[in-house]
């Protein structure tokens, strides 16, 4: 009678409005170990993933382990192994905690859903949302883990040829919100790719977050990469409204902060991406970390150093065209203009990782050069090769229009300026400070811009005021 009357106030304590988590922060990570027979590389993501998802609804603060550095102190670490064979899927798991032994887990439960729960439970961790995380039948914990990973984590291409078998496995268990997940970003993945996407794809990638959040109400990680899906879309205010509704449920996840900081600084909010970003170091108890974009508001608000050292040092050994362009990018800023040809020379570089970064990097390198009429040639290809993209990313574009208006074709920068507008970047602050679209400043069209972004900035501002993004919402 008691386990049932604690169960049911956990799933009151979720449904209802009121934060699933009080009390002082459990930070957590989890890590793939070397041991796996049977299982392969994309469920073994998938795994991880939803040992995250148990681990964050069930209150903890889910962080990523540094490869090749001991943990914090006060960090718990779950290292997740196992087989797959004539027996079905079995886990096993180390547990280190602070100022505790390495403890070996080896659930005795059949069933590998319970294996995962139990390894939580001995860390203190119960998810009130686990029936809803998880499959509804055992044997479709892998198929799903598969599929989690490969649209989560895996290349574009593979993502989007999973769309038809997740799109399957959600119709199956139409109560599994990591089944809905999966298939909104694999949605997701193929619009950011592919102008030739179905019509009603952008809102069926709609749809089924929103199923997701439903399922679990708020849930962390459905909320971020609708968060981002909306971004980019030039919905900054749904995406908003998302985050901030989630971090109220879940006011532990640090990535709730770190969406917010991006959806608020794409449309100029930068005092409330500021607080953001210290709300999710403040989690964290470091710099916010595990990003896959940029921190552009330190760009933005004209911390260059602090921009700078987020970028990290990057390796020829590693492509990395994202990053080795923005650190290409900000030496150029800052006058430094043979280190800048010699980021731009690594970042267009074809690994084939991040191609439109890559050919917007080749730009620069032509403009450096003095191959000018190369330059504003690779820029309009790139840019119509990017027409009819459903998820547009306006801020992509503006640095399109930037590169325009370094490679000294004005006409071309303005337009494009207009168009990264009206796909929704909106930083009033960065289209009036980069020097790379000075030359616009006296033209009509360039102050009517400066008017409309500075009117839709201030109707954002009045929803989302600076306070909101520090601490809890």
């Amino acid at each position: 009678m008691k386990a049932a009357l604690a169960a049911l106030l956990l799933l009151l304590t979720l449904g209802s409005g009121r934060p699933a988590w009080t009390g002082r922060l459990k930070r957590v990570a989890v890590v793939l170990g070397p041991a796996w027979s049977g299982v392969p590389v994309p469920a073994r993501n998938g795994l991880k993933l939803l040992l995250e998802d148990l681990a964050e609804t069930a209150g903890a603060t889910v962080l990523e382990a540094d490869p090749g550095r001991s943990p914090a102190p006060e960090l718990t670490v779950l290292t997740l192994e196992g087989d797959f064979g004539n027996a079905g899927l079995r886990l096993r798991a180390r547990l280190q905690e602070p100022a505790r032994d390495l403890r070996d887990l080896t659930p005795v439960e059949a069933d590998p859903r319970r294996q995962m729960e139990s390894f939580l439970a001995v860390a203190g961790l119960r998810s009130p949302a686990a029936g809803s995380v998880l499959p509804s039948e055992p044997g479709d914990l892998l198929p799903l883990a598969g599929a989690y990973g490969t649209a989560l984590l895996g290349g574009d291409e593979a993502a989007k040829a999973a769309e038809p078998g997740v799109e399957a496995l959600a119709a199956r268990d139409p109560g599994c919100a990591t089944a809905a997940l999966a298939r909104a970003e694999a949605i997701h993945r193929d619009l950011l790719e592919d102008g030739q996407a179905p019509l009603n794809a952008q809102a069926d990638c709609a749809q089924a977050f929103d199923a997701a959040l439903a399922l679990v109400p708020g849930f962390p990680r459905a909320a971020r990469y609708a968060g981002r899906f909306y971004t980019d879309t030039g919905n900054q205010r749904q995406a908003m409204r998302i985050l901030f509704e989630s971090a109220r449920r879940w006011p532990q996840a640090p990535a709730l902060r770190s969406g917010l900081a991006y959806a608020a600084r794409t449309t100029g909010l930068l005092p409330g991406a500021l607080g953001a970003l210290r709300a999710a170091s403040d989690l964290e108890g470091r710099a916010p970390s595990g990003q896959a974009l940029t921190e552009n508001t330190y760009l933005y608000t004209g911390q260059w150093d602090r921009f700078d050292t987020s970028l990290g040092p990057g390796s020829p050994d590693r492509p990395d065209p994202l990053g080795d362009f923005y650190r290409g990018y900000l030496r150029l800023l800052e006058g430094r203009r043979p280190e800048a040809l010699a980021c731009f020379r690594q970042a267009a570089l074809p690994a084939g990782v991040n191609v439109p970064f890559e050919q917007l990097a080749k730009a620069y390198v032509w403009a450096l050069d003095g191959h000018r009429p190369e330059a504003v040639l690779t820029l309009r290809t790139l840019l119509q090769a990017r027409k009819g993209l459903r998820v547009p990313d306006g801020e992509f574009s503006f640095k399109i229009a930037e590169a325009f208006g370094f490679a000294g074709d004005p006409e071309d920068a303005m337009d494009t300026a207009q168009l990264a507008f009206s796909q929704g970047f909106g930083c009033t602050d960065w289209y009036a400070r980069t020097p790379f679209l000075s030359e616009l400043h006296g033209l009509p069209r360039w102050r009517a811009l400066i008017d409309h972004l500075q009117a839709r900035q201030q109707l954002l501002e009045r929803e989302f005021p600076p306070e909101r993004f520090e601490g809890a919402p």
